[in-house]
């Protein structure tokens, strides 16, 4: 990376807050001096995003198709959970959701009139394989050729994601679905074959979203897990043989895709991993936050072995005899090569350098702090800053570029007495958070692209239809398509490739 003293840092991060608040009112507030320094800094914190910058959107099966029984689709793991009464909220399934099975071609348009050129999307497993294993549903698969051509033709690059928590019932069913090894063939042989089917139309693929969420959120030790499936594991080391068959899931994954496409591709995968940031930026707590990256929970344990073939040996440490058990030639599975990375960020988490064995403390949120509709969601812009970075200073990846593969709140806004709904929460959001992505790019880290969560209002998983966090309202009645305002202000900022 290219060296950047902490002064430059600091009159970037300043001259940020300009584009967001504006001119005259940080003048004010004693942030910049009047005249030629004001004008430099609007300048820097307006630049352009460099040409070829993939402006995206993004949206996941499950949450958006519907048609859950139509032309051979078998059941997921949601259509089980999500019709268990008390599961979701208010019992909402995603049955019918936005309904894209029938309305892509509405959405894709959408898609098109905003300058959107990238779509980050993904294949439900059990409508292209009902039983997961077995005969192939063409009826399935020819949705997504219908899907990819239609993007296509608007000019949009399709990016598929081969799993986004639609596990085939019928797996889980058979054998348990992720907690068993048989899972890692099952999940080959399905990304191979969709492949061999759509690689002609499809170059970017990802494996799987978020491995801490499938396995932390639909898996509980003691405690049903409150995504599907719902299970109840016995001990914590259940859980982490089930994180180790999901990323060797990943690995196989990798080595199908690359073995089965027709033409050259890109391979990467999408992780919520935890961005620590320093409570503020002295040397001892910038180095607290790269040992704390290595070493917690869903890091040191998931993104850290997939990125260097190892689990963090403090990790190991910390879980002692629950650590899962590792066959040989298991790393070297996980350990595939990546074209890049897909960087889910939402909210980090702050770190202050202690002294103890670790090394650092988390700092936890009050209740006072904002959040973004969500209990989880504490919003955090220079979180983004600070995982694209440490993949590389903590990780020890700076090769590998990164894209944003989600990022968003949950909006609160109701249609005005004209239709029309004006979510400035989620553009203030998005600026703020797309303007650390820029400084990070001015630093010299790699980051190609930018998929905002969500394009459309959809199946929120355990919250139903409660939270909204798509640029586009859908009246779930009537599947009537309301472009909010952040609609039209990505819309502005893909015209002009810059932060608007």
């Amino acid at each position: 990376m290219k060296d950047t003293t902490n002064s430059n840092r600091r009159a970037f991060i300043r001259n940020t807050a300009l584009a967001g608040l504006g001119i005259s009112a940080m003048g004010q507030m004693g942030f910049v001096n009047a005249g030629v320094e004001e004008e430099e800094a609007y300048k820097q914190a307006m630049q352009k995003f460099p040409k070829g910058f993939w402006w995206g959107s993004a949206t996941s099966s499950y949450q958006v198709e519907g048609a859950a029984n139509l032309d051979g689709r078998g059941k997921s793991i949601w259509d089980v959970f999500s019709h268990i009464p008390g599961k979701t909220h208010n019992n909402a399934t995603g049955d019918v959701s936005c309904d894209q099975y029938h309305r892509f071609e509405e959405d894709i348009k959408l898609m098109a009139d905003a300058g959107i050129k990238h779509y980050r999307f993904s294949i439900s497993w059990p409508r292209v394989l009902p039983e997961g294993r077995g005969t192939i549903n063409e009826k399935g698969v020819d949705y997504y050729r219908r899907l990819t051509d239609a993007l296509l033709k608007h000019g949009i690059r399709p990016h598929a994601t081969l799993f986004h928590w639609d596990l085939p019932q019928a797996l889980h069913d058979r054998y348990g679905g992720w907690l068993s090894r048989e899972v890692v063939n099952d999940f080959g042989d399905y990304a191979s074959a969709m492949v061999k089917r759509l690689g002609d139309k499809i170059t970017h693929w990802m494996t799987i979203n978020e491995f801490s969420s499938i396995c932390h959120l639909g898996y509980g030790v003691g405690n049903p897990g409150i995504f599907a499936p719902g299970a109840t594991l016995k001990t914590e080391k259940e859980q982490l043989q089930l994180i180790h068959n999901v990323l060797m899931s990943h690995g196989a994954a990798c080595q199908a895709i690359r073995a089965a496409s027709p033409v050259k591709c890109a391979v990467s995968l999408a992780e919520d991993f935890t961005s620590f940031v320093p409570a503020y930026e002295s040397s001892e707590n910038i180095e607290a936050v790269k040992k704390a990256f290595r070493r917690e929970g869903k890091n040191g344990g998931m993104i850290i072995p997939v990125l260097t073939g190892k689990y963090d040996e403090n990790w190991l440490k910390d879980r002692g005899n629950m650590a899962p058990d590792i066959q040989q030639g298991d790393m070297e599975l996980i350990h595939q090569p990546l074209d890049m990375l897909g960087y889910n960020c939402y909210t980090g988490t702050y770190i202050k350098a202690a002294s103890n064995e670790k090394g650092y403390e988390v700092i936890p949120y009050n209740d006072a702090y904002p959040k973004g509709n969500m209990p989880w969601l504490n919003i955090t812009p220079n979180s983004i800053y600070w995982g694209i970075r440490l993949i590389s200073e903590a990780a020890g990846r700076p090769d590998l570029p990164i894209f944003i593969s989600e990022n968003g709140l949950a909006d609160s806004s109701l249609p005005n007495a004209k239709g029309e709904v004006d979510d400035i929460e989620r553009i203030t959001y998005y600026r703020n958070y797309l303007l650390q992505v820029q400084l990070a790019m001015n630093e010299g880290y790699k980051v190609k692209g930018y998929f905002p969560w969500s394009l459309v209002d959809n199946f929120e998983w355990a919250a139903g239809y409660s939270k909204r966090f798509g640029m586009i309202r859908v009246d779930f009645n009537t599947q009537q398509r309301i472009p909010k305002l952040s609609y039209y202000w990505y819309k502005e900022v893909i015209k002009n490739n810059k932060v608007v």
